[in-house]
């Protein structure tokens, strides 16, 4: 029975060496709390092998980190799978959470032209979505867009805190609050609120302390006798503020009431992919592509088109409408609740605070800043509500400028 006891023992013992063994081969470097793993399926492999790396980011520093970017360097003589992506962008790390992502390294052979007409087939697409989105029969509203665009850039290297309005046709239809980190950076929170310029010097006085910081880590595999190195690059900014208190302070000097603060992953009615495409497709918002940016625990994804076939979920989804009159909207849901920018209308407007249309007196949006939902009643000199029985693509249509401003 003893020696029954002993032989469990040693076998328990193996299988979790075993267990723990599956990923050693890894190398790691921290960096005041910031941890940066890159580590490989195994360490030697044959010449047609691919190779599987892991690369994690853990923010153990007591502060938040924001402007993320991590990088994984593609070893010569290998190429990425279609799936996989050499960049991973977010935001905002808080302290006490990681991300990781992995890249699957192929050795090259002929498939390579093949991929570099994929790159240039996917160029062309981008091309002519951006193309969609100009008004060919107006090319004065094309030339706004530009100027827009152009005015604001220059607003964010001029001003320490800066609330942007809405861009005319940008990737965003929320409205970005920008909080400076020295010349030329900020940090995003994404409010799908618009604020009057007179809070700017209000806001001014509430600078937010960053230090911007590098790492790099690498490790050594074998392909075929001959050793390669895999590297991962993070850049990020470290914010020595408190950024969780300065979203809720923002929130708090911006509105009559917050009605809730609800953690989005939390929330189960938020519209998967193909919810959000057939609600707006009702609504008849069929003409340009729906778009998102953040995945369900709000990592930053890059703009991507939403899918019919998806049962994915994403806290915020938005799309464009050109009214009749040449008038452009964004218009974006935000957990199940839909809001649209008169975005060309509040562009020639001289009021100091910003019009969005709502079918409740209350706003709903969304901050990645710990991934949230904030409903609010937000105050007038923040953003002026025009509520409507139902937002559709023939109301848009049918509101003149006059009753959306006046």
């Amino acid at each position: 029975m003893k020696l029954k006891k002993i032989s469990f023992i040693l076998l328990i013992s193996a299988v979790m060496l075993n267990i723990s063994g599956l990923k050693t081969y890894a190398a790691e470097k921290t960096q005041d709390g910031i941890k940066l793993v890159i580590s490989a399926d195994k360490t030697d492999y044959d010449e047609d092998d691919k190779i599987i790396a892991s690369i994690t980011l853990e923010n153990n520093s007591g502060n938040d980190i924001t402007d993320v970017t991590l990088e994984g360097a593609v070893p010569d003589k290998f190429h990425l799978s279609d799936e996989s992506n050499a960049i991973r962008r977010t935001t905002y790390l808080m302290s006490g959470d990681s991300v990781s992502y992995e890249l699957v390294l192929l050795p090259d052979k002929k498939e390579v032209k093949k991929a570099d007409k994929k790159e240039e087939k996917a160029v062309v697409t981008e091309k002519n979505e951006v193309q969609e989105l100009k008004n060919p029969e107006d090319p004065a509203l094309n030339s706004d867009e530009k100027n827009s665009s152009k005015d604001n850039k220059n607003a964010v290297s001029m001003a320490e805190i800066i609330i942007v309005g809405i861009l005319l046709l940008a990737v965003s239809g929320a409205v970005v609050v920008l909080i400076s980190k020295g010349k030329h950076k900020g940090i995003m929170i994404l409010v799908c609120i618009t604020a009057a310029g007179s809070l700017v010097p209000e806001l001014k006085a509430k600078a937010v302390e960053t230090e911007n910081y590098n790492l790099s880590v690498s490790e050594t595999v074998t392909v075929a006798g001959k050793e390669y190195e895999l590297t991962a690059v993070v850049r990020y900014t470290m914010d020595k503020t408190d950024m969780q208190a300065a979203v809720e302070e923002y929130y708090e000097d911006n509105s009559e009431e917050i009605v809730s603060v609800e953690a989005v992953e939390e929330n189960d009615s938020v519209f998967s992919e193909k919810e959000a495409i057939k609600f707006m497709s009702e609504r008849g918002f069929t003409e340009y592509p729906l778009k998102y940016d953040y995945s369900i625990d709000g990592t930053y994804t890059d703009e991507t088109e939403a899918s019919a076939e998806s049962d994915e979920k994403h806290p915020m989804y938005m799309t464009y409408f050109i009214a009749e009159d040449g008038a452009v909207w964004s218009v974006f849901i935000v957990g199940r609740t839909i809001a649209a920018n008169p975005a060309s209308y509040n562009l020639e407007s001289d009021l100091e605070s910003q019009v969005l249309v709502s079918e409740t007196d209350t706003l709903t949006s969304y901050t990645e800043m710990g991934n949230k939902f904030y409903q609010t009643i937000p105050k007038e000199s923040a953003v002026k509500l025009k509520v409507v029985d139902q937002i559709t693509s023939q109301k848009l249509n049918d509101l003149t400028y006059e009753e959306v401003i006046n």
